[in-house]
């Protein structure tokens, strides 16, 4: 027995057991795949006779995670035999995802390592004193409302040295904005949450530290995976905030204690403000979104509304002002128009209220549509038209247009032609012929799925340039294959429907040539 087999011969057995029990009746062979990132294990489980399996792998799951991230297949008949087989190169499987080069960033996705802004250089300086003013000015006056309406002075840590702020500073690389600065010398966090920053309240300044320097820097996590959307959307005002999914100079220093979080930008879009205040998090579902031009505007609003008597006291340590800190952006950033084909799909776009902020549509159930019907929304990123019959792919119109997803009988792709800034197209469940020559003009296109569609010339994908990321189905995987055309820059192959492990290894020697990556595999019979 071989190191590997030894390591999972007991695993092995036991995906094997758990296949057989929730196999069911009346089946000839079954397989189980489990895909073991590290963080979680993922199932997929299928017979000749049934597409999808609940199969028991709790137990499994624990063992695996003392083992390094692969994915793990069981191949059972009937008998009881059994071919087991674990790679670490393979990414998924059914469908199938094999990642070449896993730095690879779409559009507005970058890695860490932004150039840091000249104002974020951490000089160890001490706070600017007109800003140390006015912030210990208003928190002064917060203090003595509160105290007034609760009869005791909030209960707020001690405020950190001008001498730590510098060593937090040093060790994240960034200068803080100066009126945060000023409010870690009023109170290191507000953990009581007393109200100071409305529904908000700061994080310990460890805290902050600690979490800037976890993982990737300014990192809020949208979409950043090769097999998501990917499309980055624009924050209401635009031109305030830089359009990315991550930023190395969004410094995340509180929340409101339910999984939404707020962070300090500086490094701004041209209209924007160094130091203006964006939330993400739980309910945060699209772009970041603004909430105040600083931190100082976040306690002026409050004190406003104090002022005003404008405010809640639930009891407790809570004093909550009614400010407008929460509010939403003047409209959704996406529209949804569903039973298209019995709209007059003019009109609709056309009274689209605030229709200049559309920045993602889903049309439904459409017959015959042009696409270039959409033109009035003049910041539209991402399209997906689904169930339609013929689509007439008119985009010139639509020069934001970053995405496009047609799911249709028969597709026009004439339209396409030479779009700017279009780098991923889905053609989905096209039934009429192809002909993908037109998208040799698109500069800038990334990624395009095919999965589904009737693609006669399937050697026109290797003409594509710019092309590194790749969804096919696996009958047109395998005819890519015969067609003996390389794709040496792909970043990411994915594969629709149900493959095997092996089929999978297979595919990862034939794109990426590497023929020697580890592997274990063996076989048994249960008894």
């Amino acid at each position: 027995m071989n190191p590997g087999e030894s390591e999972y011969a007991a695993i092995a057995a036991a995906m094997a057991e758990n296949l057989r029990t929730g196999a069911g009746a009346g089946w000839t062979t079954a397989t189980l795949q489990l895909r073991h990132t590290g963080g979680a294990v993922s199932c997929t489980a299928w017979s000749d006779v049934r597409d999808c399996l609940r199969v028991d792998y709790t137990s499994i799951a624990r063992r695996l995670f003392e083992l390094p991230p692969a994915v793990l297949e069981v191949r059972l008949d009937v008998a009881g035999a059994y071919r087991f087989t674990a790679r670490p190169d393979v990414t998924a499987v059914s469908p199938g995802q094999l990642v070449f080069d896993p730095d690879f960033r779409y559009p507005g996705h970058p890695l860490p390592g932004l150039p840091r802004p000249a104002a974020a250089e951490p000089t160890g300086a001490p706070t600017d004193p007109r800003v140390r003013a006015e912030i210990f000015r208003l928190t002064a006056e917060y203090a003595e409302a509160y105290a007034r309406i609760k009869g005791a002075a909030p209960p707020w840590p001690a405020g950190k040295t001008e001498a730590e702020l510098a060593a937090a500073e040093a060790r994240m690389g960034v200068r803080l904005p100066e009126d945060l600065r000023a409010l870690y010398l009023v109170a290191d966090g507000d953990p009581q949450e007393t109200g100071l920053l409305g529904p908000y309240s700061h994080d310990p300044l460890d805290h902050v530290v600690a979490n800037y320097l976890e993982g990737e820097p300014g990192s809020y996590g949208w979409e950043d995976g090769l097999d998501d959307d990917g499309v980055v959307f624009e924050t209401v005002p635009f031109g305030h905030v830089k359009r990315l999914s991550r930023n190395d100079w969004w410094i995340t220093f509180g929340g409101d204690r339910a999984m939404n979080y707020v962070a300090v930008d500086v490094d701004p879009a041209a209209r924007g403000h160094a130091g203006q205040v964006l939330e993400y998090g739980r309910d945060i579902y699209g772009p970041l979104r603004y909430v105040a031009t600083s931190v100082t505007a976040m306690l002026t609003e409050v004190l406003t509304a104090l002022r005003a008597g404008r405010f809640e006291d639930p009891g407790e340590q809570y004093l909550i002002a009614e400010t407008e800190l929460r509010e939403a952006a003047e409209r959704s950033y996406n529209e949804v128009i569903s039973k298209a084909a019995e709209l007059d799909l003019p009109s609709v776009v056309a009274e689209l209220p605030g229709r200049e902020l559309v920045q993602e549509v889903y049309l439904n159930d459409a017959a015959d549509v042009d696409l270039a019907v959409f033109g009035p929304l003049t910041a539209l990123r991402r399209l997906s038209v689904n169930r339609a019959t013929a689509v007439t792919a008119s985009i010139g119109g639509l020069a934001a247009l970053e995405s496009a997803e047609i799911e249709a009988e028969s597709v026009d792709l004439a339209g396409l032609a030479a779009h700017p800034v279009l780098w991923d197209l889905r053609l989905e469940g096209v039934q009429e012929p192809l002909d993908l020559g037109v998208l040799r003009t698109l500069p800038r296109l990334t990624r395009l799925h095919l999965a589904g569609s009737a693609v006669p010339d399937l050697g026109q994908v290797a003409d594509l340039p710019g092309l590194r990321v790749l969804g096919l189905d696996a009958g047109q995987v395998r005819r890519l294959l015969d067609l003996g055309r390389p794709l040496p820059r792909l970043a990411a192959l994915f594969v629709s429907g149900r493959t095997t492990l092996p089929e999978m290894a297979e595919l990862r020697t034939a794109f990426a040539g590497d023929q020697h990556s580890p592997v274990t595999e063996f076989s048994a019979v249960l008894p």
